[in-house]
């Protein structure tokens, strides 16, 4: 149903009325579609000596599944460590004095220095 609108002001206050909500559902897509969605997998809490692990599975509209190892005192702080596409997402632990192994099944190996999570 349309209707004659007449009058220069009642057009540019549409117009502006129709960019503002144009934007506004422009934002509300863009945070639905690259907004990740983190899931803990697995956790193992921190000792007097390691850190703890906590394995996020990060889903996203564009950009498909990932995995994440956080690293530190507790699941919603610490060093993030990706893990490559195509690795195993729960690797063995090794501590050493001067940081953490993380030992993949595919052979990879990622150490992490003790500062960046300490």
């Amino acid at each position: 149903m349309a209707t004659k609108v007449s009058g220069c002001l009642v057009k540019m206050l549409l117009f502006l009325l129709g960019a503002v909500m144009g934007t506004g559902l422009t934002a509300v897509a863009g945070v639905v579609l690259f907004l990740p969605d983190r899931t803990t997998v697995s956790s193992v809490d921190p000792t007097s000596t390691a850190p703890g692990v906590y394995v996020k599975k990060v889903e996203r509209l564009v950009g498909g599944t990932y995995y994440e190892i956080w690293l530190g005192p507790s699941p919603d702080r610490g060093h993030v460590v990706t893990v490559p596409n195509g690795w195993d997402h729960d690797p063995r632990r090794e501590t050493t004095d001067d940081g953490l192994r993380l030992k993949f099944g595919n052979g990879g190996e990622i150490f992490v220095p003790k500062a960046s999570y300490s």
